[in-house]
């Protein structure tokens, strides 16, 4: 076989290779986040939270958590995470041990 022969051999033969989904594949497994809503992202919403959720959470129990409600339903829906500083029981070490799992909305 002369060398045009061998090269269009091997380009026949990597035909295949191209048609395979892997590359699709990898568009679609990685959808936009800011789309996921918060109940699926695993954020619990202060302005929605139940006691449970909220209990879920590091470092409260049902009295800090009720005391979240009490706050909420006096003053209005939460406008920052940092806000729940601003209940009483709840200081900074437990606002940022809980920062990352917590959203407003």
């Amino acid at each position: 076989m002369n060398r045009t022969s061998t090269t269009l051999a091997l380009l026949l033969a990597t035909l295949p290779l191209l048609g395979q989904p892997v590359l699709a594949a990898n568009k679609v497994a990685n959808p936009p986040v800011a789309s996921t809503p918060a109940s699926q992202s695993g954020k619990i919403n202060l302005n929605t939270a139940s006691l449970s959720e909220l209990t879920s959470l590091q470092g409260i129990g049902d009295k800090k958590a009720q005391a979240i409600i009490d706050y909420r339903e006096k003053q209005g829906k939460f406008s920052s995470v940092d806000q729940l500083a601003d209940v009483s029981g709840i200081g900074p070490a437990t606002l940022e041990a809980n920062r990352d799992q917590l959203i407003v909305k």
